[in-house]
């Protein structure tokens, strides 16, 4: 956020152009792939809590409140999937226009 802060007030990005495009495409490619993953591993668990041991009932708290979490992970991934795309765009223009922006 700080640096975010510092990007927009000074005009300038805290890496060299060519780094902090990639740095950032990087970023978001890693957050996704492990958050996705994350979601995949808490989906097998809880869909095994509720068929192959039948712990879960439908007025158990802790299992609506894993299937909102699970829900919540897979919102999440949706934007950094759409936050890949954008840092995408900009790694794309770098490489066409020399510079991260299209215009």
């Amino acid at each position: 956020m700080v640096a975010s802060v510092w990007e927009i007030s000074r005009g300038a990005t805290l890496f060299p152009e060519v780094l902090q495009v990639w740095f950032d495409f990087g970023h978001d490619q890693v957050f996704a792939y492990l958050l996705l993953s994350a979601d995949s591993a808490g989906t097998a668990l809880a869909r095994a809590l509720k068929e192959g041991m039948d712990t879960c009932e439908a007025s158990n708290g802790f299992c609506v409140q894993a299937d909102i979490s699970i829900a919540l992970g897979f919102a999440g991934f949706l934007f950094l999937g759409f936050s890949s795309l954008l840092s995408g765009f900009r790694v794309a223009c770098f490489i066409i226009n020399g510079s991260r922006f299209h215009l």
